[in-house]
């Protein structure tokens, strides 16, 4: 009975790599983070008619996107659009915005999706929280070269002005 169970848990519970995507993948401890949910309605010809997303409770849930044509309820940490459709082939959106948990880990949300028949699909979609954000020396070190050619720029401008004016106001020649 044990394996049965096991089995029926796995049909229930899928990987999220063909069907769901999130952007980004990381976020950094205890920043303000909008995190998108893509789900792609690869084969039901019912349609996709309700997305619920389980929010991890260490990821502090503010708000979440309104859609167009959807419904959206929220139960503590759990956020679901109704009533909307992903047609078969077609994917939807679904945004969030939050704050990170406050320690590096990867965190999973329960991605639930169904059609209008009540069949549901639960996904686990991991989200990678880091301890620092990435080093971003590339935009420094452009942000420096911006400055130095804004400065040459205006220098070369500065020095056409005087020319133009010595030119100007200079006596003819006799």
């Amino acid at each position: 009975m044990l394996g049965t169970s096991a089995c029926s848990a796995l049909i229930f519970t899928a990987s999220a790599s063909a069907h769901i995507s999130v952007d980004p993948n990381r976020v950094v401890t205890n920043q303000l983070a909008d995190v998108t949910f893509s789900i792609a309605n690869a084969d039901d010809p019912l349609e996709v008619d309700h997305v619920t997303l389980g929010i991890p409770t260490d990821f502090d849930l503010d708000d979440a996107e309104a859609k167009p044509g959807w419904v959206q309820s929220r139960t503590g940490q759990a956020i679901t659009w109704s009533g909307g459709r992903i047609p078969k082939g077609q994917y939807a959106t679904f945004s969030i915005r939050g704050t990170a948990p406050a320690k590096a880990e990867t965190v999973l949300f329960n991605v639930l999706v169904g059609n209008r028949t009540g069949k549901t699909t639960t996904y686990r979609v991991p989200l990678e929280v880091l301890a620092h954000g990435p080093r971003d020396s590339g935009a420094r070190s452009l942000g420096r070269a911006a400055l130095i050619v804004a400065i040459l720029a205006g220098a070369v401008a500065l020095g056409a002005l005087f020319l133009g004016l010595y030119l100007w106001l200079r006596p003819p020649p006799p």
